[in-house]
């Protein structure tokens, strides 16, 4: 009966740790988020072409309709509207965007997000699929399971996880990061480059920085940034619509 009842307790306490550990990170990823910006935050109205729709994703939709979309991972600990910016320009030119929204902003915990937008919207074709940081990371994962389902993968200052390698896969891969004097900012970025397609496309972007790839402010450890916000959002836009032109 003692170590039924010790049992019994123990499940208890077990319990009340994982509602506390659960509520810990859900406040944490509240209070940790980065918010999206002035800039972002202006692309969200619909207009010029593009309808744009916030439920269940944020959608980009352009007027004329398409047969080709984009998915989009945010970062890590970043609201998904910082990356409207560029995310719309690419919208505008033809493209169908849905950013999906991550649990506690943290990718890794809904790496199949895309299947859903997928499944939402047969008249798409062609699919590409995107992330920046840990949501490229996390679209590297959907990649590696699921390359049938996309026509490529496109990374911001962003790479695989050694669980996911991509060397032996013929899927076409996009890979923009930033540099300083020629060097990538991101760490362990040309270690990583064995885990990639043999002919995977890079482009660097001297003078950028992590968090420029959205709207959200300084980022902790990032770079400072000698490429305005501005330019970067129309590099990355002109090399995305290039390679999505591609597909």
């Amino acid at each position: 009966m003692k170590f039924k009842k010790t049992v019994k307790y123990l499940g208890i306490g077990l319990a009340a740790l994982l509602v506390v550990a659960v509520l810990g990170l859900f406040a944490w990823s509240k209070t940790s988020t980065y918010p999206a910006r002035d800039v972002a935050l202006a692309t969200l109205e619909s207009g010029e072409g593009v309808a744009v729709s916030q439920d269940q994703w944020i959608t980009f939709t352009p007027e004329e309709g398409t047969d080709i979309g984009l998915i989009f991972y945010p970062g890590g600990l970043v609201e998904p509207a910082a990356y409207a910016p560029v995310l719309r320009q690419i919208a505008a030119q033809e493209v169908l965007v849905v950013i999906t929204p991550m649990p506690l902003n943290l990718a890794i915990f809904n790496t199949g997000a895309a299947d859903a937008v997928i499944q939402a919207h047969p008249e798409i074709s062609t699919w590409i699929l995107a992330g920046h940081s840990l949501g490229g990371a996390a679209a590297s994962i959907y990649a590696e399971s699921n390359p049938d389902r996309i026509a490529g993968l496109a990374l911001w200052d962003s790479y695989p996880p050694d669980s996911s390698d991509l060397s032996d896969n013929d899927l076409p891969v996009l890979s923009i990061y930033g540099t300083t004097d020629g060097i990538p900012n991101t760490d362990n970025f040309d270690a990583k480059r064995d885990l990639l397609p043999a002919g995977t496309e890079f482009a660097a972007l001297e003078g950028a920085s992590h968090a420029q790839f959205g709207d959200y402010g300084p980022q902790k450890g990032d770079v400072l940034p000698t490429l305005s916000l501005a330019d970067q959002h129309q590099r990355v836009t002109e090399i995305m619509l290039d390679f999505i032109e591609q597909q």
